[in-house]
């Protein structure tokens, strides 16, 4: 039983070991960041989308308002002209037109809630986007400077003194010493 669990041990490290190489931590920073960043744009694009669909609500209601004054004039006219027919008429355009306008109105103000709730949370998340940013690039140095401590490291060891450049310098030495 020993033996088997020794052997499961030794399985489980190597695997543990696989995936950590398999893990690297710049990638995983690099995709996180991408992700954040298509997050980002879509949010981006759905709070520019809410601010267009409130532009042509503003406008249809703009439209509608001019509209009601006309159709006021109209109503004046067939007032004047006695038909009263034409006055239902005019007065169920009114009516309507009036109703479009109160909706459109609960409309603009609901998209205007909508963009005012959209806005800090997109600045957040640019906020959290330029910091992992920096995050990133904090990384991208260090292990920069780690790669460089690593070839100076590598150089340093290849310059090495052999047991034989000792007994060649203390030879040198001990002549220098005798010469002088």
């Amino acid at each position: 039983m020993a033996i088997i669990n020794r052997i499961t041990r030794l399985f489980t490290a190597d695997v543990h070991a696989v995936l950590d190489r398999l893990e690297e931590p710049d990638a995983l920073l690099r995709q996180a960041i991408r992700e954040m960043e298509s997050a980002l744009a879509e949010h981006t694009q759905q709070l520019k989308a809410l601010e267009l669909d409130r532009e042509l609500v503003r406008r249809r209601s703009s439209e509608i308002e001019r509209s009601l004054a006309s159709i006021r004039e109209e109503i004046d006219l067939s007032f004047a002209a006695g038909n009263e027919a034409l006055v239902r008429t005019c007065l169920r355009r009114r009516l309507e037109g009036e109703r479009l306008q109160r909706m459109l109105e609960q409309r603009q103000t609901a998209l205007t809630q909508q963009i005012e709730q959209a806005t800090p949370v997109l600045e957040q998340q640019r906020e959290r986007l330029d910091s992992m940013r920096q995050k990133a690039a904090l990384f991208d140095i260090e292990t920069s400077s780690c790669a460089n401590a690593d070839s100076a490291h590598w150089n340093a060891s290849d310059c090495g003194v052999s047991e034989a450049d000792i007994d060649l310098a203390l030879l040198r030495e001990q002549q220098a010493r005798r010469a002088s």
